[in-house]
């Protein structure tokens, strides 16, 4: 067995996306003995880039001038970057004999799909892991691709067709995997659809006075961290509003990880009157940040597991996140969960910073759920399973 796990992540993006979540998966499956490579769009060369932008330059000719709702060169640019993914992918396990590819996005499976085609003579087997909360098609959508009701409608039937040639399908949580085949109107449930949970994080922990004396932190406020790369599903506008409500006897500190452009966050922030800048900081080690925060805040619109909620649960940090996709089957009674919008994430935040005993309450029970949850060792029996399962059919 040779895998290939393919992704559309940059390098820049596997610090707090996918390829953080996949990296200890990885290496399992080397220390079994297993031979298992992660490809992502780093790894395009330039002819390929040069393939793509030529592309896009002729696609956005053709439909960017189209009296229409839909956001023509954007979704051209989505769907081409996947599709080249899906090529190379297509290419590589052919010329360096992978059995098994994993994609992880439907439209890298479908271009798999079609450059297959191209060559004959190879036994691959190949399935997808959907990360968004319902189906790829509503979530681009969302995030900002528009597109008119009869493009959407293709699109669809397009991820619904390639999801249902693919030897497996997994999703994070069993509330995002129905989400999905509702979406599709894929019906019953197929039997080689599979809901696997991340395996919990490893965090390293410290004491709250050696974390905060490692940050340079103090106790003259109350610090709240909030934890993503910076984008419109993650809501962070919506958390500088709601902190803006709090009634704190400290400055408020808020602090979050996370790569992108915050300028437009910071002047929030500035307009609002914060008394002190939002601190942004990027790290490998996540505990400390986590250790050393009065309380976790997670503001997302959607998510369909979301890893940083688990790992704050694994920390021990008390925890308030918008109750949103898969986030309450992963948290639990391990995080104070409420409704994503400002004055609700307002009401709850003060609750927890106003009640010592909730807080500490809701860590525990963060931390007992978190210590129960699967290890790395059964989550990649399970993966394993599956892949010798598509050989095997």
């Amino acid at each position: 067995m040779k895998i290939l796990m393919v992704t559309r992540e940059t390098r820049a993006d596997q610090r707090y996306g996918l390829g953080r979540s996949l990296a200890p998966l990885l290496q399992e499956f080397r220390r079994r003995g297993t031979a298992i490579d992660y490809l992502c769009q780093a790894d395009l060369g330039q002819r390929a880039l040069i393939w793509q932008h030529r592309c896009f330059a002729i696609g956005s000719f053709l439909f960017g001038k189209w009296p229409t709702r839909t956001n023509f060169p954007v979704l051209l640019q989505v769907l081409l970057e996947r599709f080249n993914m899906g090529r190379l992918a297509a290419k590589l396990s052919a010329t360096q004999r992978y059995t098994h590819v994993h994609c992880h996005d439907p439209f890298i499976a479908a271009g798999l799909r079609f450059f297959l085609h191209f060559y004959s003579g190879r036994s691959i087997v190949w399935g997808i892991t959907e990360h968004g909360f319902g189906c790829y098609a509503q979530a681009i959508h969302e995030d900002g691709v528009h597109m008119n009701p009869g493009v959407m409608h293709i699109i669809r039937r397009w991820e619904a067709r390639t999801l249902r040639a693919a030897s497996w399908v997994i999703a994070p949580t069993r509330r995002c995997l129905n989400q999905i085949a509702n979406d599709l109107g894929i019906s019953p449930l197929p039997d080689n659809w599979h809901s696997i949970v991340h395996a919990r994080p490893p965090v390293n922990r410290y004491s709250r006075q050696e974390a905060r004396q490692r940050l340079g932190w103090d106790d003259t406020a109350i610090y709240i961290l909030s934890v993503g790369r910076i984008a419109p599903v993650k809501q962070f506008a919506m958390l500088i509003e709601a902190c803006s409500q709090l009634t704190l006897e400290k400055d408020l500190q808020l602090v979050i990880l996370g790569e992108g452009d915050h300028r437009l966050l910071q002047q929030q922030a500035r307009q609002l009157q914060f008394q002190r800048e939002i601190l942004f900081a990027v790290t490998d080690d996540i505990g400390l940040y986590l250790c050393a925060a009065d309380l976790y805040v997670s503001a997302s619109a959607s998510e369909s597991f979301g890893l940083a909620n688990l790992e704050a649960l694994t920390a021990g940090t008390a925890a308030v996140c918008t109750a949103v996709g898969g986030v309450p089957e992963v948290v639990g009674d391990g995080a104070l969960l409420t409704q994503p919008n400002a004055n609700a994430l307002a009401t709850a935040m003060q609750r927890m910073l106003n009640d010592t005993q909730l807080r500490q309450t809701t860590a525990q029970k963060g931390r007992t759920r978190a210590e129960a949850w699967p290890d790395l060792i059964e989550i990649t029996n399970q993966y394993e399973t599956i892949y010798r399962q598509a050989a095997a059919s």
